[in-house]
């Protein structure tokens, strides 16, 4: 290994032109592979629940238009479309395989690689630009396969690529970087045609990144930023000249974001979900970016988890390190304008971490950190790391044993983030290995303990349930105001699973107090009313239910069976037959049909349905 071929392996492919980046396309695939591994059968956590495993919405079971248009609404019920792109990619999934994690985690690793492969081509092709004057082009190669590489394999990234949910998250920064990287081929073609061809590229890669995620509403600042400081150059000049462009990028943003958010519910939002206000989020802020800095720069799985336990800034010096983050991120942000000119692209990768985490970072009523919120901000993290060990390892070209130790350091670290990955996506194979090792690392985070309770309680292991739930009640609350009456909606099934029914309603009620829209409580609730022999309450409780969830073919059986112990059996047939429509539990709608059919004495029609329901009659789903 020497630096005169820029470090290279000299490996001879028929492509000439092509070598660099399809050696780094391969090293990359073979890098992933390895560290993802064991990430393919990971299971289901927290949000991925509503977004995809109890989301009519994008269960969808044709690739007719009606069908995917109904997935570009997100989460069923919705008024207008949500990240449609993300939610699209998982009902083609779901059409495919339903609820296997197999082929989720397959098209999570295949975007997070098609997404660093791209993000070794933007900065490869970077670094050649004429405004850094020869300063990186003879170490392009070397330096965009690194930064790429740390990049990829940082165990911070685990969350946007195992954790289902956050595709969301890994495909709007891939759709990112492609629009950046198009953009750049575009500025610099040699030819219109081309030219005009990667704008139309890089135009159509932002809408989809927009339609992914949020987040992509910086786009066009950081494009505009890109042009100006590495095409153009900083200078008064280009400034003024450009003001109009800025102007128009920087309406482009709420522009954006007023095609996913109601900005006058986010008051209300505080009000309604959080135990903070906008001004203690944006005062903690500052503090959690420094944070992810940290992460970053020493991402130990000791450090890592789904959701951290940060303290919130009450007011500028309480905590007094709040004050302090601020004027350390001002002092960056200053010396990143002083040093723009002279190294204008140190200070490209500085503004665009901090550009790319204002959305999430900002007044918006969100939680207050989640580590996946680092996966597009920090893609030009690693450049400047990159720049100074390829220059180390330049410097010291001609001292064998430093070469080899500097080396030795760097493949050390590489090899130690790969085992950081693996072991990280081993705690998310399962929600209890995932909350266990939260609420470990978090013992006083209410919403810790309150979802290994939940999860230990889908395991049947109650008693261990019941410490975790009671641990959560005692814990101080939550970033979200519900998490406390969720726990009361999961003491409930406790109790009603333990054949506690007093306590189990008393805990039903609490959890409706905060709830009131919560369809499993209703159900809940009426089962509770039928075991207390209270039909005409559960009637009502379960119709409650299905008023604010009329596709549900559970709740439709649920008061088909109140229908029937009330000796309603014609009513009972009705709501079974809409359930059957709907799908669901089919085998316990049809034995509940024999048995309403056996109660109007038509035993050969309720022989009929006993049959279907044992698996020895009909094959296919009918309504009688």
């Amino acid at each position: 290994m020497n630096n005169q071929n820029d470090f290279d392996l000299n490996i001879r492919l028929p492509l000439k032109k092509w070598r660099d980046p399809l050696f780094a396309a391969g090293f990359l695939l073979l890098i992933l592979t390895v560290t993802y591994a064991n990430s393919f059968d990971c299971s289901w956590h927290f949000d991925d629940y509503i977004n995809i495993v109890e989301n009519p919405g994008i269960q969808i079971k044709t690739l007719s238009w009606q069908e995917i248009g109904k997935s570009l609404y997100g989460i069923a019920g919705s008024a207008r479309w949500q990240r449609p792109v993300s939610y699209f990619t998982f009902a083609v999934n779901y059409y495919f395989d339903g609820l296997n994690v197999f082929w989720y985690h397959v098209v999570n690793f295949f975007i997070h690689y098609v997404t660093s492969v791209f993000l070794f081509l933007f900065i490869y092709n970077t670094l050649k630009l004429p405004i850094l004057e020869g300063c990186y082009e003879r170490n392009a190669y070397s330096i965009a396969l690194l930064a790429a590489l740390f990049w990829a394999i940082n165990p911070v990234e685990v969350m946007a690529v195992t954790y289902i949910v956050q595709r969301m998250a890994s495909m709007v920064a891939m759709f990112y970087i492609m629009a950046m990287y198009f953009y750049l081929k575009g500025r610099t073609g040699d030819k219109k045609w081309k030219r005009v061809g990667f704008f139309v590229l890089a135009a159509f890669c932002g809408i989809l990144a927009i339609g992914s995620k949020e987040n992509a509403a910086m786009l066009p600042v950081s494009l505009f930023l890109f042009d100006l400081f590495l095409i153009q150059g900083v200078t008064i000049e280009h400034i003024r000249k450009n003001w109009t462009a800025c102007l128009f990028a920087l309406v482009l943003v709420p522009a954006i974001g007023l095609m996913y958010y109601d900005f006058s519910t986010i008051t209300g939002s505080y009000d309604e979900f959080r135990p903070f206000t906008m001004w203690e989020r944006v005062l903690t802020q500052p503090r959690v970016i420094l944070f992810y800095i940290s992460l970053l720069l020493y991402p130990l799985t000791s450090r890592m988890m789904l959701i951290h336990d940060v303290e919130i800034s009450k007011s500028l010096f309480d905590p007094w390190t709040t004050v302090a983050a601020i004027v350390v991120i001002f002092l960056i942000l200053v010396a990143t304008v002083l040093i723009s000119r002279k190294r204008p692209l140190i200070s490209y990768c500085i503004i665009f971490f901090f550009l790319n985490h204002l959305i999430e970072g900002s007044f918006i009523s969100l939680g207050i950190i989640y580590e996946h919120r680092n996966y597009l901000p920090s893609m030009l993290f690693f450049v400047p790391l990159s720049i100074f060990i390829v220059y180390a390892l330049s410097y010291f070209e001609k001292r064998k044993r430093m070469i080899i130790i500097l080396s030795s350091v760097i493949t050390a670290v590489i090899i130690i983030m790969g085992m950081n990955v693996y072991i990280y996506n081993d705690i998310l194979k399962d929600e209890i290995s995932l909350w266990s090792d939260n609420a470990r690392k978090t013992p006083d985070l209410e919403i810790a303990h309150g979802n290994l309770g939940a999860a230990l309680l889908r395991a049947s292991r109650f008693p261990e349930a019941f410490i975790e739930l009671t641990k959560a009640l005692n814990s101080p609350p939550s970033w979200d105001i519900r998490m406390k009456f969720k726990i009361y909606q999961l003491l409930g099934e406790y109790y009603l699973l333990s054949g506690d029914h007093e306590n189990a309603i008393m805990y039903v009620e609490k959890a409706l107090a905060g709830l009131s829209n919560n369809t499993d409580l209703y159900n809940n609730k009426a089962v509770l009313l039928m075991l207390k022999k209270k039909p005409a309450e559960a009637e009502i409780a379960m119709k409650k239910a299905i008023s604010l969830k009329r596709d549900s073919a559970f709740s439709h059986v649920n008061l088909g069976n109140i229908y029937l112990r009330g000796g309603h059996p014609d009513a009972a047939i009705k709501e079974v037959q809409r359930a059957i429509i709907l799908g669901g539990d089919t085998l316990k709608a049809y034995s509940l049909l024999s048995e309403a059919f056996k109660a109007k004495n038509d035993y050969r029609t309720s022989d009929h349905f006993s049959r279907v329901a044992s698996g020895s009659g009909l094959t296919k789903k009918r309504c009688p």
